[in-house]
Order: C-alpha cells, then structure tokens, then sequence
C-alpha cells in the first residue's frame, strides 16, 4: 500500500476527530497494559548476567594476568584474573550497579588511570544482557554490549556444545542451523524496531520532501523518556513505553511549529532544511550527553527467556516489542486507508497545491505528519531501549540504517519501510556467521546498492516521471 496517491473528495474536521479517536484507542490500550501488569511489573533485577572485562596494553596486546575485582553495591566482591586473552569473565547474579577494579601490580606499562591505577577503571549500570568492558593505554574505557544472545555461555544449551567437542565433527550441520535461528529471531526483532523509525521518517520526507538527519534523535529522545520512567522512576515499562509516544509526538510537533514550519514559510531550499536537520542531529546529541552523560545506560528488564522454542529464547520485551510494532504498522496503514484525514495526508505528498486547492489545510496535515512520526520514533526508541543499552549518540548510529530501509523499501511505502527494515536487521544479524560483526553494516549496504541497482524506486516503491 502506497501512501502516495490523490483523493478526490476534500477533507472535513471529522477526520481529525477520527484521528484523534485513534491515538486516544491506542494509548487507552497502553494505559490499560500499564495499570494491569502494576502488580506483576517485569523485575528490576534480572539473573544470568556476566560481565567480561578486557585488558590490552599500550600496544594493543592482550593484557594476561591482570587482577580484576568487581564490587556490586552492597559491598561484594567478585575477583578474577584476565587469560591469555586479555579477558576475564565474572558471572554476576542480577543487573544492577557495580564498579570495577585493577591491580596495579599486574597491569601493564602504561595501563591504567593514571593517578592511582587501583582506582575505579570504570563504574555503572551493568547492562541485563551481556556486557564487555574494555581498558586501554591511559585508562580509556569503552562499554560496549552486543546483540542479545539466545544461548549464554554457561547454559544448558552452552554446555553441551562445549562438553561434545570430540563429535563436533559429525553435529557440523545442526550446529550450524542452531546457530542461523537465533540471528534470524534476533534479526527480525531489530527489523521491525527500525520499521518504526523508519516509517516516521519516510511519512516526514513524503509530506514536506525533508530528509531529516535529525530524525534519529527523536528515536534517541524517546529511549531517554523511557529511561527516566523505567530506571530512574522505576515505573512498569507499559508506561515507559506511553511516555515516550506521548513525549515524542510532543517533541515532534514543538519541532514543526519552532523550526520547520518557520523555515516553510521562508520558502529555503531542500538542501538548506537539510543542512539545518544536520546542525540540529549534532546539537540534540551534545545536549543529550550533558543531560544523561556520556556512559551506556540500561533500562531494568527481565532477562529470562520468556519463550523459546527450536533453540531460540525470546526476552519479554523482545516478544512484546515486535507485537507492538507489528500492530502500530498495521494502524497506520489501515489510517491512511480508511480516513478522511489519512486519505489527505496523501494528497498532501502527491501535491501540496492542488490539495491546497480542494480545501485541504496543508500546514495542518503536515503539523500531524510530524506528530505521528515523533510518537513512532518515540515508541522505536524505547522499544530498542529494551532491546539493547542506550546512550547520547544511539539514534545517529541507526540513522545509516533508517534511511537504507526507507531507500529499500521505497520512499512513501508503509510496507516498503516495514519490509526494507527487515532485509536490513537481517541481513546484518544473520551475516555475522560468515563476517566479522564489524562488517555487517557493510553487508546491509551492499544488499541496498545491489537492490537499487537492479529496482531504482525501492522494492514497493512507484515509478515517477521527472521531467
């Protein structure tokens, strides 16, 4: 379904009171998950947590031998010593904050803070999922948490490929499979948070021809909404997820009516508004950093596999995450189907002047495009909150990734945003078997230049004459 075409029939206001009716439903749901699951809120702590700590020397070797001891908040510790690799891993029992400390006699020349290498290295939110740590020459440290893994080291499921090494050989091809499922589950779960963000953003350029480079901090803004009412408030994350729809429609539209709106009425041209979108990407992230800090932050989850089924294990959020996404997806293609002021949005992005001309209150569309692009980059953003860690610069590291799905999938398409994000999260998942993980946001690349050689408008995407 394409969300450029013209109508012929003229919008009247009760399309926006049926708008209106809508977001009120979809938040009323929300809210209804809220207050229900209050009793039986997701745990703040969750189990099968491990920490893997990384020492290198001011050559970038591994770093052996040297003595790690982490201490959680009620004055625990847990010590280890890094291997042959310069790691060493520590099994914590809950997430939470915790320290971590070196031994100075056993790091390397020029390793460590520099005015007392005993000091804490770094301290923080261990994140639910597994987390790696990483100390360099001058006491650099870099948090970095990858993917969700359905089988931690140490499970069953672990265990018994470790325990089998001498038949490795013979479960070759099952080994394989075990290990393709995840990434597809993990992949497509990712997909369909990027279909959010990127759907707000295609309905944006198709409505005012913006590419706003700006749109990943609104996915940014709303993972921080989620946050502060998830950890920092320490509310169910029902609630974390409507504050930061509402939030970020809120956003969008300050956006809209303080900037965009005043830059339309001074007629600048596509490439100025651009350039304008990309100094404020750059100054929301700086403010982003000062407000919340440079550090990695995570929202408390449930770790535990909430389904798992053909050796895959889903978290809750997981599951919940790709529903909701799924089921906004479908409204809106079902709004810009069946209603009146849907129908006008896409007159608006086949033709401003002639929808101007059958009554249509252009700027009035628009202020609703961005409205309900900030509310589903707000709900992607605190979705991906629960799906990884966050920090000031999140949304700039999926923008790339954002526009290659809309591109893809061809710009104006509902389904062409959905089905681009999933090539994209899935391409970069499932190509980690056979890739270093730093090169699967090549391969997603490659998929997209490929596709586009082959089909210029994107996979859903209509043909238009130019000229």
């Amino acid at each position: 379904m394409q969300v450029i075409s013209s109508p012929r029939t003229p919008v009247r206001r009760s399309g926006g009171r049926r708008l209106w009716r809508l977001l009120a439903g979809i938040l009323g749901i929300l809210g209804m998950f809220a207050v229900g699951s209050v009793q039986n809120a997701q745990p703040a702590e969750a189990a099968g947590v491990q920490l893997i700590v990384t020492v290198a020397g001011a050559d970038g070797s591994p770093a052996p031998k040297v003595g790690v001891t982490v201490a959680d908040a009620g004055g625990k510790l847990l010590k280890a010593t890094t291997g042959a690799d310069g790691k060493a891993t520590v099994n914590l029992t809950k997430s939470g904050k915790y320290g971590v400390y070196f031994d100075a006699a056993t790091l390397p020349k020029g390793v460590g803070p520099a005015a007392n290498p005993t000091i804490r290295a770094t301290t923080g939110n261990i994140s639910p999922q597994f987390t790696q740590i990483s100390l360099a020459a001058g006491g650099a440290t870099d948090a970095v948490t990858p993917s969700p893994m359905a089988a931690a080291p140490g499970s069953a499921s672990a265990s018994a490929s470790s325990g089998a090494g001498s038949e490795k050989g013979d479960d070759q091809g099952s080994s394989r499979w075990a290990q393709v499922l995840p990434k597809v589950a993990t992949g497509a779960t990712f997909g369909l948070l990027l279909a959010l963000a990127s759907l707000g953003l295609s309905l944006i350029y198709s409505t005012t021809g913006l590419n706003n480079f700006s749109h990943g901090e609104l996915v940014t803004f709303g993972a921080f909404m989620a946050y502060m009412v998830g950890a920092q408030i320490g509310a169910n994350g029902w609630w974390a997820i409507l504050v930061a729809a509402v939030a970020g429609g809120v956003f969008g539209y300050c956006q809209d009516l303080l900037l965009w709106r005043q830059l339309r009425k001074r007629r600048l041209g596509s490439m100025q508004i651009m350039i304008v979108s990309i100094g404020l990407a750059l100054a929301l992230r700086y403010v982003y950093a000062f407000i919340w800090g440079p550090d990695r932050l995570s929202i408390p989850a449930d770790n535990d596999a909430f389904v798992s089924f053909a050796g895959v294990n889903l978290r809750f959020w997981d599951l919940m995450g790709s529903i909701i996404a799924i089921v906004l997806l479908v409204l809106v293609a079902l709004f810009f189907s069946f209603t009146r002021l849907g129908k006008a949005t896409r007159a608006v992005a086949d033709n401003k002047a002639l929808a101007a001309a059958t009554g249509i209150n252009v700027e009035r569309v628009i202020r609703i495009v961005w409205v309900g692009g900030g509310a589903l980059a707000g709900v992607s953003g605190a979705l991906i909150g629960y799906y990884q860690t966050l920090q000031w610069n999140a949304g700039a590291l999926i923008l790339l990734l954002l526009f290659a799905s809309v591109t893809l999938g061809g710009f104006g398409s509902i389904w062409g945003s959905l089905l681009g994000a999933l090539i994209i999260g899935l391409a970069m998942d499932v190509s980690t078997l056979w890739v270093p993980t730093s090169l699967k946001y090549v391969v997603a690349m490659l998929i997209m230049i490929v596709v586009l050689l082959v089909r210029p408008q994107g996979l859903l995407g209509k043909k238009q004459r130019i000229g």
